[in-house]
């Protein structure tokens, strides 16, 4: 997300944290009748993404309850955002942010490792206060097919972060441990600039790393040459980066119906390993009880080194007003109570109260033992988690990336007629290209490798592959000058940049490709879409090479975009109904590199 060997963060405005008590006070049960629902204090709530369904759901159920606190009511909505992009919003301004979701009053991350994050830019003024209550835990954990922990366990009883590593170095991968027909070692885990799981996982493996080092886990540590070896090589099994995890587990479950092999172990929240044994990786509360459970179900491994607990906060922003604050303060008391708490336990959470408790939902759907405690990992210090971020760069596994654009004739074409943005009417599809590069090249080390093809009637390779550090100022300069014309070979293209990646595979990076297509393929091929979906489809290739696929613009061919991805076992992305976010979408697109 830079031109160092640091891996570059989004832009960045300075924000600041102070303390202020929530106010409190009694609740009453008011007659709908005597008051208009216009009447009451407007209360915005952003969560993140794994639980933001289930809290939707609590609000509703607030509102028609028909509360009072000081003789006034709230209306209390929610909409869902991962807990990093909802800080990178709130410290750059969430209105120039484009988030496609309204500026909140109330801010409930996974963890309260956003907020170090937060102190650790010296920042005070966005929230009300630090020490901000938890309505929820769930422990960090190590998710695995059943079989495959089982198979970990049979050599070590009680494993960690160093048994993760012994397979993730190992020279034959799951033969190490008794099982070659199982290939590789594959790791995913998500991008900590962006994802609680993968601010987490960096916590996690540093601490295990120091550990293993026996040093304590200081900023200075986390640049220890034991350290980062043993992060390095934890990193090196690493399949594919995200940028939400709750997203990622419905991909998984897509995965398990189709029989596609499975990732050997996946960092990720204890209550979304849950939701996928239940088989409601939507995390909508009604499919716990219609869920399907898939046919390899997760079994969870609590790193003996430790393991970090996400605290789920209940954070007030310092911009809601007084009565927003008595209005997020009687919700708040509204999530503690009982009914709720078991709502939470029926999702897959722990209770604030008990974070090394498993509850009984926990112990059906996973397996836990009731008395099994938790060797909980102290947050580390905001200075120590920014080390620990900046550092990720030297560790990750580097990305081998083609990019390839559509400059057809309707790229030309203006991206939205309807808009009032000054920074968009009027604009081109292909005038918007450049400033959402520079930002997914932004996401990349230096020595990550791009290269850049684009296409119409017919295909041009414009940036051979290279690293970073020395092609991207001819990506940028490309990108800023790139002629429209012709119409949309997709399907030649997307074959042919398949084929060309495959053909020069590196088996030490992450090795991908991303197609952005404003339109259908011309001329219309039934045969030939179905030949280029065969011909990529990861089921009848010995080589899987995920192409991540952009929609842009209101005539984009979605369903085959989706086709596409799906085949590969990559993601779709759409810019289709809001071209404005494109920007975001390529961000998220290249935080999986």
């Amino acid at each position: 997300m830079a031109q160092s060997d640091q891996r570059g963060r989004w832009p960045l405005i300075i924000a600041v944290v102070v303390g202020l008590a929530a106010s409190g006070g009694l609740y009453a049960y008011l007659d709908a009748a005597d008051r208009p629902p216009a009447d009451c204090v407007p209360l915005e709530i952003s969560s993140s993404s794994e639980k933001d369904k289930l809290l939707a759901q609590m609000a509703a159920d607030y509102n028609a309850a028909d509360r009072e606190f000081g003789g006034k009511c709230a209306k209390v909505s929610v909409h869902g955002l991962t807990s990093g992009a909802a800080m990178e919003a709130l410290i750059g301004g969430w209105a120039s942010a484009k988030t496609g979701t309204p500026e909140p009053q109330v801010w409930m991350p996974s963890t309260s490792l956003w907020l170090s994050r937060m102190g650790a830019r010296n920042s005070t003024g966005l929230v009300v206060r630090l020490d901000n209550p938890s309505v929820a835990a769930s422990p960090l954990v190590i998710a695995m097919p059943e079989e495959m922990a089982e198979q970990v366990r049979t050599r070590t009883p009680d494993p960690g972060w160093a048994d993760i590593l012994r397979l993730a170095t190992a020279p034959d991968g799951w033969a190490a441990a008794g099982r070659p027909e199982w290939g590789d070692f594959t790791l995913a885990r998500d991008n900590p600039l962006l994802s609680s799981s993968g601010l987490g996982a960096s916590v996690a493996t540093f601490h295990a790393g120091a550990v293993a080092a026996r040093t304590p886990l200081t900023d200075d540590a986390v640049h220890n040459a034991e350290v980062l070896k043993f992060v390095r090589g934890v990193e090196s099994s690493v399949t594919r980066y995200g940028n939400d995890a709750a997203r990622f587990v419905e991909e998984l479950a897509d995965d398990d119906r189709r029989g596609t092999p499975p990732i050997s172990a996946i960092v990720m929240q204890e209550e979304l390993a849950y939701l996928y044994n239940r088989g409601a990786t939507s995390g909508e509360p009604g499919a716990l009880d219609r869920g399907t459970p898939p046919n390899r179900p997760f079994s969870v491994i609590h790193p003996r080194e430790g393991t970090l607990v996400f605290d789920h906060p209940f954070v007030v922003l310092a911009s809601a007003s007084p009565e927003q604050r008595e209005a997020a303060e009687d919700f708040r008391r509204f999530l503690a109570e009982d009914e709720q708490r078991a709502r939470f336990r029926q999702s897959g959470f722990r209770d604030a109260d008990a974070p090394d408790r498993a509850t009984a939902e926990l112990q059906d759907a996973l397996g836990l033992s009731a008395d099994a405690g938790l060797a909980v990992i102290a947050p580390p210090p905001p200075k120590v988690v920014e080390a620990m971020v900046d550092a990720w760069a030297a560790t990750r596994r580097h990305a081998r990336v083609l990019l390839v654009l559509d400059v057809s004739g309707s790229m030309a074409e203006v991206a939205d007629p309807n808009s009032v943005d000054a920074d968009l009417a009027g604009r081109s599809k292909i005038s918007l290209l450049p400033t959402a590069v520079t930002r997914a090249l932004e996401l990349l080390s230096p020595h990550d490798e791009v290269g850049l093809w684009t296409f119409s009637t017919g295909r041009q390779q414009k940036v051979p592959i290279g690293a970073l550090k020395s092609n991207r100022d001819a990506l940028l300069t490309t990108v800023e000058d790139l002629p429209t014309k012709g119409e949309t070979d997709l399907y030649d293209t997307v074959v042919a940049a398949h084929d060309a990646m495959v053909g020069s595979l590196d088996g030490d990076r992450i090795n991908a490709v991303v197609v952005l297509s404003d339109g259908a393929n011309t001329p219309a091929d039934e045969r030939g879409r179905k030949a280029m979906l065969d011909k990529i489809d990861v089921d009848n290739s010995e080589v899987a090479l995920p192409v991540f696929t952009i929609s842009f613009g209101a005539d984009a061919d979605r369903e085959t975009m989706a086709a596409i991805a799906k085949a590969t076992n990559a993601l779709h992305y759409s810019a289709v109904d809001d071209p404005g976010t494109i920007d975001e979408v390529f961000a998220s697109v290249f935080s999986h590199f």
